[in-house]
């Protein structure tokens, strides 16, 4: 495992986003050597630091910062972001975060993105969108009893549903646009055909095994 084989596979993920019209914007690939991560415009946080529940304002402030891999046609964002030392992959960040508004393509298309969000955000609170944010984290330093090395944590920082083992790329594209956009994933076997295994072995405990956990082959 090494950053240069993560930079080049999320690259051309984000890349085929892009000219196939699924994302409006992606962000420049940050690559420390030991980080593969998206190039923000205000300052970086830790890797793994944000574990609070998105608000709107956290959402508009990833907006204005560039904080996320790929906008997507509806203003939802990918934050892709993985870890590796010496060889290992110890870390991940990939969320899927709903934009919160009903947002006119053509809108994002055409004007400022900033004064999209903005618009939408002064509007009433019956316009919000009540959509949980979707993430999985891998950090193996982290893992001990009620806190999986490898989990996935949806509508409360204390709901962490263990995983079998980190996630690959393709499999975190797999389940977002499998169960969020699935007539953009039938529509482009690109998505179905993305590698899915080989970037780290499995973390699940026995303990973890005997509630309730996402596995696969």
């Amino acid at each position: 495992m090494s950053c240069r084989v993560i930079h080049t596979e999320l690259d051309n993920f984000l890349t085929y986003l892009l000219g196939a019209g699924i994302a409006l914007y992606i962000t420049p690939i940050s690559n420390d050597g030991t980080r593969v991560s998206w190039v923000t415009q205000g300052l970086a946080s830790k890797f793994l630091q944000h574990r609070n529940k998105p608000s709107i304002a956290e959402y508009r402030d990833w907006i204005d910062s560039g904080a996320y891999s790929a906008l997507l046609i509806d203003g939802s964002l990918l934050q892709i972001s993985y870890e590796v030392i010496e060889g290992a992959l110890t870390g991940h960040r990939l969320a899927y975060v709903p934009c919160p508004f009903d947002v006119e393509e053509r809108l994002l298309r055409t004007e400022a993105l900033l004064d999209v969000i903005e618009y939408h955000a002064a509007c009433a609170p019956e316009d919000i969108r009540l959509r949980a944010a979707v993430r999985f984290d891998y950090d193996l330093a982290a893992a001990g009893p009620g806190h999986p090395a490898t989990h996935l944590t949806i509508n409360s920082p204390s709901c962490r549903i263990a995983c079998a083992a980190p996630l690959r790329l393709g499999q975190f594209a797999d389940f977002v646009f499998r169960h969020f956009y699935p007539a953009v994933w039938k529509l482009h076997p690109y998505l179905q055909r993305l590698a899915k295994s080989g970037w780290g072995d499995r973390t699940i405990s026995e303990d973890e095994r005997q509630s309730m956990h996402i596995n696969w082959p």
